[in-house]
């Protein structure tokens, strides 16, 4: 398993809804769990995957396509969500 935490510093729920309209209705392959809600100034997306390449698969061939395509349809900022800070975590670190 591979664990990811993106905390993004003035990204609301409304800017991070424009960049998930943009992803697609079906689950990423690879995705196990996904959540996100707001935090102190921000927004936070915690993201459960089968392993790194799953996850690097979908930031370059889904992810960045969305923002982009938020950034040229909808206005959204992508220099804001680009600010975000995230750690991962794997296997044997996870408490389950």
């Amino acid at each position: 398993m591979y664990g990811v935490v993106q905390q993004m510093p003035g990204v609301s729920e409304t800017e991070y809804r424009m960049v998930e309209r943009h992803l697609g209705p079906d689950r990423p392959p690879g995705l196990v769990a996904h959540v996100s809600g707001p935090y102190e100034d921000g927004w936070r997306v915690l993201n459960i995957w089968i392993d790194e390449a799953a996850f690097r698969r979908f930031q370059s061939e889904r992810l960045m396509k969305a923002a982009g395509l938020a950034a040229q349809e909808e206005g959204f900022d992508p220099g804001k969500a680009a600010g975000f800070s995230s750690f991962a975590v794997v296997g044997d670190e996870m408490p389950f």
